[in-house]
């Protein structure tokens, strides 16, 4: 699921046109974010919450229903908008990437945080995203 989703994240129109450039694709990645330089802002790091394992009586159901933290970051507190945006646009709608099918995915939790100082005279400004995200595999 992991690697189908930042596929689906970074393929993504929405997602390309408000995000950074990291190494010639959309700043998305999960855990750390990749780089402080300008051109790799607007980006966002994806992680784990909770795992969201689905069991009936027989055990594991196949579905999962991760709970995904998206931190969207942004030079400006627009331009993490715009990006938070872009990945509740995408997160929402069902889709099949590789493996993995990707159901409605359901926002849980947002929080907009204060400007960090990351040196340098930048200030990065973040909006904090939880997403219920439900899967099944294809096959």
């Amino acid at each position: 699921m992991e690697e189908d989703l930042i596929a689906r994240l970074r393929a993504a129109p929405a997602i390309a046109a408000v995000a950074g450039e990291y190494d010639g694709r959309p700043t998305v990645d999960w855990i750390e974010r990749r780089s402080d330089a300008n051109a790799s802002f607007p980006a966002c790091v994806l992680s784990i919450v909770s795992p969201g394992r689905d069991y009936d009586q027989a055990g594991p159901s196949g579905l999962q229903q991760r709970r995904v933290r998206f931190e969207c970051f942004g030079l400006s507190y627009g331009s993490a908008k715009r990006m938070s945006r872009a990945i509740i646009g995408v997160i929402e709608m069902a889709q099949v990437v590789g493996a993995t099918r990707f159901h409605r995915g359901k926002l849980q939790f947002e929080r907009d945080m204060p400007p960090e100082d990351i040196g340098g005279n930048i200030k990065v400004f973040r909006t904090v995203l939880d997403f219920f995200v439900p899967t099944t595999p294809t096959q």
